[in-house]
């Protein structure tokens, strides 16, 4: 029986399942071990333009686990990944001006990859971060997703810049610390950091102008015109979960928040919920993600005390910041704040 798999329904281009098969398969695992469960098939990956559900996302992950459960999985996935294993995307990438030019490509298209995950870029005065924040409950999966992101991240970077001045960036990681993250420690310099809210590389924000060796303006504005082609063939340029995070964080210190977000998005209150529940959210769960990674934030990387931050994030009263920060942490915002700086 197969899935199937509408292309706005999508949230993974299966390129990358059959790069995953191809992968295995040097390891000696067959493809058909590697599907098992989904409804797919080798020749179904190899279809343009097809994207994998959710469900088959997360069950191909779930057999690569099962098959494979080494902790450095997700490592060796990503190792080969380089800008060619990302299409269009990735010739558009490496042939921008500068890598904030390359970064900005990025969050514009990288829904025609995969919408797993939120992508964008934020300053932070001297600081800028490429975040990823993920957008569905991945499990047990998330970490394998993010060991391959990164690693692969790391070795578009050494193939770009060399040695990528790795004592200058810093990894937040959204899971505890594991046996296999110490080689990249240990190999690259780079600042690890564990239990984040979100992913994020961060980095000097003057890197953003620093001019790429590979840029190539025709060849960027060809590979920029199909990931356009790609972004409209998909059927959305920001879906609801997106842009509801986007405006929600200009409110979150209102009582009508949820009002004056549907304002901005010409829906009434009662259709932007179900919108959401038809996309696997609900308001609060948004905004209370988006509380918990601010806070992370700003504990960690401004001076404002607990106070001030509980007022920016929408509470009045700092001990319910506090009571929620336990709930999501396990600790209080002091203590959280005081024993990561200590690190």
């Amino acid at each position: 029986m197969t899935i199937a798999i509408p292309t706005a329904d999508g949230v993974l281009l299966a390129q990358y399942g059959e790069q995953l098969c191809i992968r295995m398969g040097k390891w000696g695992v067959s493809a058909d071990r590697v599907l098992a469960g989904t409804g797919l098939t080798l020749e179904m990956l190899k279809e343009p333009g097809r994207h994998l559900s959710l469900a088959a996302t997360l069950k191909l992950l779930a057999n690569v686990r099962q098959i494979d459960p080494a902790p450095d999985l997700g490592i060796r996935l990503g190792a080969p990944m380089n800008l060619g294993s990302h299409g269009f995307l990735g010739y558009a990438f490496q042939s921008s001006r500068t890598l904030g030019d390359a970064f900005d490509l990025v969050v514009r298209f990288v829904r025609t990859r995969t919408s797993l995950l939120d992508t964008r870029i934020e300053r932070q005065g001297n600081r800028a971060a490429l975040v990823l924040e993920e957008r569905y409950d991945l499990g047990d999966n998330a970490t394998l997703v993010a060991d391959a992101i990164i690693t692969s991240i790391l070795g578009i970077g050494r193939h770009l810049f060399g040695a990528m001045l790795a004592h200058q960036i810093e990894i937040c990681l959204p899971y505890p610390e594991q046996s296999q993250h110490s080689a990249w420690r240990e190999h690259t310099g780079i600042t690890l950091r564990f239990n984040s809210a979100v992913l994020q590389v961060r980095y000097p924000a003057q890197w953003l102008d620093m001019p790429l060796s590979t840029a190539d303006p025709q060849l960027a504005a060809l590979a920029a015109a199909r990931c356009e082609e790609e972004l409209r063939l998909a059927g959305e340029n920001r879906d609801i979960v997106t842009r509801v995070r986007e405006i929600a964080r200009r409110y979150l210190a209102e009582e009508n928040s949820l009002e004056r977000v549907a304002d901005e998005l010409h829906l009434t209150t009662r259709t932007l919920r179900r919108r959401l529940q038809q996309a696997g959210t609900s308001y609060q769960g948004l905004m209370d993600q988006l509380r918990q990674r601010l806070a992370t934030d700003y504990l960690l990387h401004s001076q404002r005390s607990v106070d001030e931050i509980a007022t920016l994030l929408g509470y009045n009263d700092p001990s319910n910041f506090g009571r929620a920060f336990r709930r999501w942490t396990g600790e209080s915002p002091r203590d959280f704040r005081n024993r990561r700086t200590q690190l």
